[in-house]
Parts: C-alpha cells; structure tokens; sequence
C-alpha cells in the first residue's frame, strides 16, 4: 500500500448548514452512490443539507431506499441557459436561489468537475455556485470574520488553456478545501492549495459491500456475466464482443446493466443492449439487470457474476468493492486513475 495514501471516511467540512452542489444528470448508478455517502456522513455530523440537482423529485425517490430523505432538503441546480431560466423563474425560484447565500458551506463536486477533457467544466461549474462566490467577494471586500466555505472534491486538473487556468485559480482562491480521489490531481492541485487532500470515492462507503451473499437467497440456477457498453467506449464494441461471446457461446446468460439511464446520448446505455445482444450467438440469453428499483437485490446478482465486463468507471467500481472479477474498457483517463487507486487501496 502507498504509505501516502490511505482510505479515510471521515469527512472534515466546516458549518452547520450544508449545500451540495454535484454532477447535473441523474439516473447515474454510482454518481447517485457518491452523493448518498457524502449526504450520510453529514447527517451523521448534525448537519443540515440540501442538494442541488437535475431532479429532485426522482433523486428524493431513490434515497428513500437509504436514507430518511425528510432531513434532505432537494432543489433544482441554477439555471444555465434562456430556457431554463425561464423555468427556473416561474417555479419560485427566489426560494431557492437564496439557498446559496444562508449556506454556511458549499460542497462542489462530480468526477469531471474542472478538467479539460470536458471542455465546458470550468464556466459550468462556475456558474453552477455564482451566487456563493458573490457572497464570498462580500465578506473578503468588509473582511467578515466568519466566513463561508467552499469545498471542492473529486477530479481536478490544471489547465493548459491560459484563461481557463485563470478562472480555477481565481476558484481555488475561495476554496477552504480539496478532498480529491486520484492521487496525481492531488499532487498536482496541492502545488495551489494548501488543504488538498486525497479522498477515496465516497461511492466505497455508501454501502455495506462485504455484507452482500447468498443467505436467504434462491441459489443461482446459471452462470452468468454482467456486462455494461456507453457511447464514450464505441471504439471497444469489437473487442467488448468477442471477450462476451465466449461466454454466450457456452451457454452464459449476459446481463446487461444500463448504469447510466440520462436523455443525453452518452447517458443513454439502454442503447447499447439490442446492439450487443445481435451482435452475439444467435441463442444467446440475453437480459437487463437494472439497478433502480431495487439496489439490494441488483448488489447480490453483481456479485456473484462469473465475470463484470464494464466500459463505465461506474460499474468498475462498484463490482470492484464486491470483489468481482472484472475488465474494464479506458475509454478516458479517470478509469485509469482509478484503477490505480483500487490496485494500491484494496
């Protein structure tokens, strides 16, 4: 294990009135993981927490399987463009907006977040908590004594582009803090902020992944193997095809997990499932192993899978934690940064 790098659970964030502000799509099987271990470590703080997000009724929907969500506060993200602006006023929006200046702290996160292979993320993410860094110019102008935090965590980068590294420089000058899942963004962000942290993906705490058996359980009748394709990974289609079909062709089932369930095409992976299943032996048994109704019963057929091909990092992880066998498809750097983090902490 590198001695410079252990996994902590305890999360250090200052004030008592919480609001996370995260990743902008839903029905993402491990973004929502991520999201509901940082909401419980805050409750076991006291804290009171709100979440800023795509959809807070269908998020509200999921927790219920976790949490006690009526100590979760759920409100709609900034709007970002004409059309959702005009949503956004309509629908109360001044009780919501007002969230961002009473919040003691503000938690900035998702796995993209200020990185240069999405090349929107450092006006998006900016934009996403302008209300926070005006109150935040307010206290640094009157010299406020108690002032408002703002956390960053997850993947971080230091662009090459000259105005965006302006404009997360000009971020990190607000920031109390950075908890960061890779170890290289954490070398290389700890050369601009004191606080940066290495921080393991919360989505390894969310759930009780060693607990996950048999017991009380029907016994499984076929082997099988559990499989997820997205649009980002379109390049491995032919090497994803050929490692599945010898395991159709002996007569493995092949379940499929759409991971990501978005509107967006790269969140779409109920795509990709007729595609693979005519793409295998023509008597192949095919079918959809879906994660949201029912997480628990999801979590027992993932682990017991005679092997997890994956080109989500979601996914990877998850079966990762449950010990499964698995190959993973790097269709971006993160998949290999994590990897190097489960090869050297678990």
């Amino acid at each position: 294990m590198n001695s410079k790098y252990v996994i902590n659970s305890k999360l250090e964030v200052k004030g008592k009135d919480i609001l996370i502000v995260w990743n902008r799509w839903y029905r993402n099987l491990w973004d929502e993981l991520i999201l509901l271990w940082t909401v419980k470590l805050l409750l076991q703080q006291n804290k009171k927490v709100t979440i800023v997000c795509y959809d807070p009724e269908w998020l509200r929907g999921f927790f219920v399987q976790f949490i006690d969500v009526r100590k979760v506060s759920f409100i709609p993200e900034l709007p970002k463009w004409i059309r959702s602006l005009f949503r956004y006023i309509f629908m109360y929006w001044l009780k919501w907006f007002i969230r961002f200046l009473w919040a003691d702290t503000i938690i900035l996160w998702w796995w993209e977040i200020l990185t240069e292979e999405n090349p929107w993320a450092y006006w998006y993410w900016r934009m996403s908590i302008r209300p926070f860094l005006w109150k935040k110019k307010l206290e640094n102008l009157f010299k406020e004594r108690n002032k408002s935090d703002l956390y960053i965590m997850w993947w971080v980068q230091i662009p090459k582009n000259s105005k965006k590294k302006r404009q997360l420089l000009s971020l990190l000058k607000y920031t109390t803090a950075c908890y960061l899942r890779d170890f290289d963004a954490v070398d290389e962000i700890a050369t601009h902020i004191q606080n940066c942290e290495f921080f393991m993906d919360t989505s390894y705490f969310a759930y009780e992944w060693d607990k996950v058996s048999l017991s009380n359980e029907k016994k499984i009748e076929k082997s099988y193997v559990v499989v997820n394709l997205n649009k980002n990974a379109e390049k491995f289609f032919d090497e994803f095809v050929q490692d599945i079909k010898s395991y159709s062709q002996r007569g493995y089932r092949i379940y499929y997990v759409p991971v990501a369930k978005g509107n967006n095409v790269y969140y779409q992976d109920l795509q990709y499932s007729q595609r693979l299943e005519k793409a295998l032996w023509e008597n192949v048994d095919f079918a959809l192993l879906d994660w949201e109704p029912d997480f628990d019963s999801f979590a027992k057929v993932l682990k017991w899978a005679k092997k997890v091909f994956s080109s989500r990092l979601h996914l990877y992880l998850i079966a990762s934690f449950l010990g499964c066998d698995t190959k993973v498809y790097p269709y971006q750097r993160k998949i290999l940064k994590m990897q190097k983090v489960i090869k050297e902490l678990l």
